[in-house]
């Protein structure tokens, strides 16, 4: 209970998107196992609204929709929507509270020239980026092959990949959709001056790091109080840790009550009311 009265209350979002995600995991899972009846029904509506298959098949309204929706909320599909996503959380989850994460510089480099080949690789007509290196794709794959095990040497080799996922996103949180991704890297392009973001107060902020240390995207950078919206996956985890309401999902942006007041320097890098001897 404290978590909801902390924050603002902003707490509870974080519980509600998990339920989302559990959800939608679900359903898409009994979706591809063909589970139910009504389960296969639901799954195959959320199977529909995944924005790689609406790029892939050129749905504009549902293309539309994921613009809007990223536009004002960020990057919030990879943390309710994504199936794949949803295996990477449920594995950051097993982590001991004292395993901690720490703020990572970008690989910017890394992610355009990722995103650029698959690409190029669809344009192409080339199956393998498709079921391989798209999220829900992957997790189709993977499934398939796992529960339908028709040749064992892929069957394993799906295992493998699955277990690699899993130990990546336990050692490292969202390493894999903020490096690989080319759907995270094209999310992120949008959501870097989404409407709302996660906001640090720097008024309020005691720089005790426990918004830091549970970020599974690893882009809360206390030095600068700057949250890299183009990697953060808006799970909202950080939300409730905060006791100080520093740190909110806002449409808004914190400016300091009372600016810092630097020295002005002279040539050598000295305030000009010290003597340089």
């Amino acid at each position: 209970m404290k978590e909801f009265s902390r924050n603002r209350g902003q707490g509870i979002l974080m519980v509600i998107r998990i339920i989302i995600e559990a959800a939608s995991a679900f359903f898409i899972t009994a979706a591809l196992l063909h589970y139910g009846t009504t389960s296969t029904a639901i799954g195959r509506e959320l199977t529909g609204a995944q924005p790689e298959i609406a790029l892939l098949t050129l749905s504009l309204s549902v293309i539309t929709v994921w613009l809007l929706i990223t536009l004002i909320f960020g990057r919030i599909y990879c943390s309710t929507l994504c199936p794949l996503g949803a295996v990477m959380d449920l594995a950051a989850r097993t982590r001991k509270r004292d395993r901690i994460y720490r703020y990572k510089k970008p690989l910017t480099a890394l992610r355009l020239a990722v995103m650029a080949a698959v690409f190029l690789l669809l344009v192409a007509r080339v199956s393998f980026p498709r079921e391989w290196m798209l999220p829900y794709g992957l997790y189709q794959s993977l499934i398939e092959r796992i529960t339908e095990p028709q040749v064992i040497g892929a069957t394993l080799i799906s295992a493998l990949i699955f277990a690699v996922i899993a130990i990546m996103a336990f050692l490292r949180g969202r390493i894999i959709c903020n490096t690989l991704c080319p759907m995270g890297t094209l999310l992120g392009m949008l959501s870097r001056r989404s409407l709302f973001h996660i906001d640090i107060n720097t008024d309020r902020c005691t720089q005790c790091r426990r918004c830091a240390d549970v970020c599974k995207a690893q882009c809360i950078d206390l030095q600068d109080h700057i949250v890299d919206m183009s990697r953060c996956v808006v799970c909202f985890d950080c939300l409730p840790q905060c006791s100080d309401d520093a740190i909110t999902y806002t449409p808004g942006r914190h400016t300091l009550s009372d600016p810092l007041m630097m020295p002005e320097l002279d040539t050598f890098n000295k305030p000009k009311n010290e003597t340089i001897s």
